[in-house]
């Protein structure tokens, strides 16, 4: 009877919601401001209460199922400070649309993964507000989102922020901008938007920002010290927003010297993250082949003296250049043991990476029956 109740809750809240999105849409579905975020929020609801309607009368999708003991990271984040295994994840390149490619990934390594990781940049647009929809998607499948969050300042336009400088001037010591509280507009939505959404965040804010090439917020545009400082002003703005449920991965570049230098502090970071990406022979200047001990070993003791559990974001190696095989087996075998720090590790599983290079590159192991039979006997190896 109870179990009953609940049912006919849900579907009376799925038809409030429903027709409330009716209504809203007959006001205009350009509409910014308050109303677009009602919609969403309300079509993220409708889409929610769908998910439990059907979770209820099918029992619950195998994946959910099998991440059942994983249950307790959700509702007691500071599980995820001090996690008591290695947490598997993955970004995909479909993960904004579908997680066909995680669940694919899934099935080759023959295990679920706690953790999907999404990018998104800052910006005006969109897709660059916090993203529930998909935050709660993630949710639903039994997992918690790592939301990599890129402070891409020129994305915001200048008809609607007066007060910024023109994009052609505001890379230039824009972390110090940050800082002095000039993106709070944009900030304190996203932290009130992640406390509404209530569940575990794991938050990867301006990552490499020791990189001098690559992104805008490196050290070709900002001091270390206006690093520190936008991290910590951004961390206190979600404080005051009452975001307890997000977690604050903080993610160097380790093959740049003095990447430490730039760690904010202990009572404003959750996890010490980096990057391990064998690029291999590629064809690029800098490029050439390194095992993970050589990538990733070297620092590791400076990586763990943080005292934090330690990630590794993004994980993969190419083909080209040497044994990519070898690379996964050696990367792999017996690595809790050998890295104790080591608390997550997420796969970079996309086929057409054209970020670093002129040339798209592929970093996926689902495709590869011989990867992937490596991987999966390695973490079953694990267990």
């Amino acid at each position: 009877m109870r179990s009953a109740r609940r049912l006919a809750f849900v579907l009376v809240a799925l038809v409030s919601a429903a027709v409330a999105v009716m209504v809203l849409t007959q006001l205009g579905t350009e509409s910014e401001g308050p109303l677009a975020r009602a919609l969403d929020t309300i079509g993220n609801g409708v889409t929610h209460a769908e998910h439990a309607i059907r979770e209820r009368l099918t029992g619950g999708s195998p994946r959910v199922r099998a991440l059942k003991w994983f249950e307790p990271y959700w509702t007691d984040p500071a599980r995820l400070r001090r996690p008591d295994r290695v947490l598997l994840g993955a970004y995909a390149g479909d993960a904004t649309s579908s997680f066909d490619s995680v669940f694919s990934l899934e099935r080759s390594l023959e295990t679920t993964l706690p953790l999907i990781q999404i990018y998104v940049a800052w910006g005006d647009k969109p897709q660059e507000q916090f993203p529930d929809r998909l935050a709660t998607a993630i949710r639903d499948v039994g997992s918690v989102p790592v939301i990599t969050w890129e402070p891409w300042l020129t994305d915001f336009e200048n008809t609607r922020h007066a007060g910024l400088p023109l994009r052609n001037a505001r890379d230039r010591h824009g972390l110090a901008a940050v800082a002095r509280g000039d993106y709070d507009f944009y900030i304190d939505r996203w932290a009130a938007d992640a406390a509404r959404f209530g569940k575990p965040v794991l938050l990867r804010f301006g990552h490499e920002m020791n990189d001098p090439y690559r992104y805008p917020w490196g050290p070709q545009n900002n001091t270390k010290e206006e690093y520190i400082a936008a991290w910590r002003h951004v961390h206190e703005r979600f404080a005051q927003a009452g975001a307890r449920n997000v977690l604050w991965v903080w993610s160097p570049h380790v093959a740049y010297r003095w990447w430490e230098t730039y760690y904010p502090g202990p009572d404003v970071v959750d996890w010490v993250a980096t990057g391990v990406l064998n690029f291999g022979d590629v064809g690029q200047q800098w490029s050439r082949w390194w095992s993970f001990d050589q990538i990733f070993g070297r620092q590791y003791p400076l990586l763990a003296s943080f005292g934090k559990p330690v990630m590794i974001a993004e994980f993969g190696s190419l083909a080209v250049g040497g044994d990519r095989a070898a690379w996964y087996r050696a990367a792999l075998t017996n690595l809790p043991s050998r890295y104790p720090a080591v608390r997550a590790l997420l796969f970079f599983e996309v086929s057409d990476d054209q970020t670093v290079t002129y040339q798209k590159v592929d970093w996926s192991v689902a495709s590869d029956p011989e990867i992937a039979s490596i991987i999966a006997g390695a973490l079953h190896g694990w267990r």
